[in-house]
């Protein structure tokens, strides 16, 4: 009785720590991916309000490399109890 106690408590922490790790990792890379867009934007807007119109061409081409890329993070598997 006590071991299946004991077992049932270690999987439904196990459990719990993977997803708050996940989220709190989904959230990071959120945050950083929000800051990395801000200052790449930042940076093509003051190069074209400053150059000249072969410098605005060049910060246009910039803006592509500025789209947002999707970063995929799997979530952590399930055990056997689909927990």
């Amino acid at each position: 009785m006590k071991y299946a106690m004991l077992m049932s408590v270690v999987l439904l922490t196990g459990c719990a720590t993977n997803n708050s790790q996940y989220y709190d990792t989904v959230k990071s890379v959120s945050k950083d991916n929000t800051m990395s867009q801000t200052a790449c934007w930042a940076a093509i807007s003051d190069i074209a309000k400053g150059g000249d119109n072969s410098a605005k061409v060049g910060a246009i081409s910039l803006a592509e490399r500025c789209k947002n890329q999707s970063i995929n993070i799997e979530p952590p598997k399930r055990n056997i109890f689909g927990f």
